[in-house]
């Protein structure tokens, strides 16, 4: 996220990258790497739209976010909440299991502040509503937080100078990468990640590589 970009229109984006589907997605944007000259005046936009993602019942049309799986996922959460805690990250929203008394497993959207990427809560895949919010000073000290994962599924980088834009979405090593966009996506083009996040690719006529066995027949004549 640099300082150029659409901050309101990013803001809206980072939230419903991390809370869609209570964050049980494999794209789900855990980690916002922000310019730091905007790191407070864009988490202000992130928090308000995080608060139009609390929790509720996952039949009614005006809810945004729904329950975790169950009881195992909403422990899971609920721990790397207090890992960050310990970790010595700031805690600026949420943080709390809530609606308990409908015996339905919700956790509160939750965004901590003052992340390094040596952190838990940045490293590995919680699957759940939990953002870690990482500044950075330059666009290569940018590309190195975000390389610095044994993950690579999904990215974004949000900025209104092109070059900086295709630059950065170049040096990222992960499978798809959204420019000022996030999640992406067609039944036409490939799907898939570098490093932990797989092998192969599916969708688009790059899948059917997954379903093909290759032979090879060597022939010599007399």
């Amino acid at each position: 996220m640099f300082a150029d970009a659409n901050l309101d229109k990013a803001a809206a984006m980072a939230a419903a990258a991390v809370f869609y589907n209570g964050g049980q997605t494999c794209t789900a944007g855990t980690r916002l790497i922000v310019e730091e000259s905007i790191q407070d005046q864009f988490l202000e936009k992130v928090t308000e739209h995080a608060r139009g993602w609390m929790p509720g019942n996952p039949i009614d049309p005006a809810t945004a976010m729904g329950p975790m799986i169950d009881a195992g996922q909403c422990n899971t959460v609920a721990e790397y909440v207090e890992i960050g805690h310990s970790e010595g990250a700031e805690l600026l929203f949420g943080g709390k299991r809530v609606l308990e008394e409908t015996g339905g497993y919700y956790h509160e959207p939750s965004i901590f502040a003052g992340v390094n990427n040596a952190m838990r809560i940045a490293q590995e895949e919680i699957f759940g509503p939990v953002l870690s919010v990482i500044p950075f000073k330059t666009a290569e000290e940018a590309v190195q937080i975000a390389n610095d994962s044994i993950f690579g599924l999904a990215g974004a980088v949000w900025s209104n100078n092109i070059n900086t834009a295709h630059k950065v979405a170049e040096a990222v090593r992960v499978g798809t990468m959204g420019i000022n966009n996030y999640f992406g996506g067609d039944i036409t083009v490939p799907f898939g990640g570098f490093k932990q996040s797989g092998n192969g690719r599916d969708k688009s006529i790059h899948a059917f590589h997954d379903y093909t066995e290759l032979k090879t027949t060597w022939i010599e004549f007399e």
